[in-house]
C-alpha cells in the first residue's frame, strides 16, 4: 500500500503526523511545548538540554553559535527528507524541510518587546552583515559580501574607463544589482506581524530569485533583549515537482499551530501582546 500512497501524493517520505513527539523547553520562566512528526533521518543526536538559564550574566556568550548574520543559542532541530515515489538511481531527493529552534539577542537600543522594532531589527540584522564595510575571510559568514561585489565591480569599471568604454551611471548600477542578486544578498521583504495561538510573532523570509531554497522565521519575544525563533529551512532540490513543496508548507502550519507557550510568572509582559 505504501508504494501506491507515495504514488498518489507524488513524493516518498517527510513528516508522518501519525508518528508524533511531544518536547517541552523550560527558558527560565517560559516553558515552550512543541509536538513534531519524528525525523526520518537517521542520525546520532547528543543529549538534550532541558533548561536554558538565558538571564544569567554570559550565560548566552558561552553557548552562542553562528550561521550566516545569524548569532543564537541552539534549542532544536529536527529534519525530514522528501523523496521521489519510486526509487531511482540519483538518489530521488525532491528536497529537504529542517526546523531550528533558537534563542537569539538583539542589540542595545533595540527593545525586542516592542514588535515593530524587532520586524525593523532583524531585516537591518541581514542588510548590515551582507553590506558591511568589513568584509570578512573566507567561510566567515559571508560577512560584507555585497561590499566585496560592489568592490570587484568597481576595479572593472575603473578598468573599462581606463581603455576608453567606461560605464555609465545607469549601467553601473543596473550592473552591480545584477551581480548581487546572482552572487550576493539583495535586501529581504519587511517582516510583518502575525497572530497564532494568541501571541503576535515576527514573521520574515530570507528568500533570494536565484533559487527556490528559502527560510521562514517566526520570532516572539521574551524579553527587552532575547526572542525566540522557529525556523523553516525549505530546501529545494527539485524545483520541478510541486506536490512535495505543498505537504512541506502545511507541516509547516499544522507544526506552528501546535506551538505552546506558556508563562509561569505572572509578571512577564509577553503576554501584553495582544489587546
Amino acid at each position: 500500500m505504501q508504494p501506491l500512497k507515495n504514488w498518489w501524493q507524488g513524493f516518498a517520505g517527510g513528516p508522518d503526523f501519525n508518528r508524533q513527539q511531544k518536547l517541552s523547553f523550560l527558558l527560565e520562566e517560559y516553558s515552550i511545548q512543541l509536538t513534531l512528526p519524528y525525523s526520518n533521518i537517521a542520525s546520532a543526536e547528543p543529549p538534550k538540554q532541558v533548561n536554558y538559564p538565558f538571564h544569567s550574566n554570559s550565560w548566552f556568550e558561552q553557548h552562542q553559535q553562528q550561521k550566516d548574520q545569524h548569532k543564537y543559542v541552539p534549542i532544536h532541530t529536527e529534519g525530514w527528507c522528501y523523496l521521489a515515489p519510486l526509487l531511482r538511481f540519483d538518489g530521488g531527493e525532491y528536497g529537504w524541510l529542517w526546523l531550528n529552534v533558537w534563542l537569539k539577542t538583539v542589540p542595545e537600543g533595540v527593545d525586542a518587546l516592542d514588535r515593530q522594532a524587532l520586524a525593523k531589527h532583524v531585516i537591518n540584522e541581514h542588510d548590515q552583515h551582507y553590506n558591511s564595510a568589513a568584509i570578512g575571510a573566507e567561510g566567515e559568514y559571508g560577512l560584507g559580501r555585497n561590499t566585496e561585489i560592489e568592490s570587484e565591480l568597481k576595479e572593472y569599471a575603473e578598468l573599462r574607463a581606463s581603455r576608453g568604454s567606461p560605464f555609465t551611471e545607469e549601467r553601473y548600477r543596473d550592473e552591480l544589482q545584477g551581480r548581487i542578486n546572482n552572487y550576493g544578498f539583495p535586501p529581504l521583504q519587511p517582516a510583518k506581524l502575525i497572530t497564532l495561538q494568541g501571541f503576535e510573532w515576527v514573521f520574515y523570509q530570507e528568500k533570494y530569485d536565484r533559487h527556490p531554497t528559502r527560510t521562514d522565521f517566526y520570532c516572539l519575544p521574551l524579553s527587552c533583549t532575547f526572542y525566540l525563533v522557529i525556523g523553516f529551512k525549505h530546501r529545494v532540490d527539485n524545483a520541478s515537482e510541486k506536490s512535495w513543496q505543498k505537504d512541506a508548507e502545511n507541516v509547516q502550519r499544522k507544526i506552528m499551530e501546535q506551538v505552546n507557550v506558556s508563562v509561569m510568572s505572572e509578571s512577564t509582559a509577553l503576554l501584553s501582546s495582544l489587546p
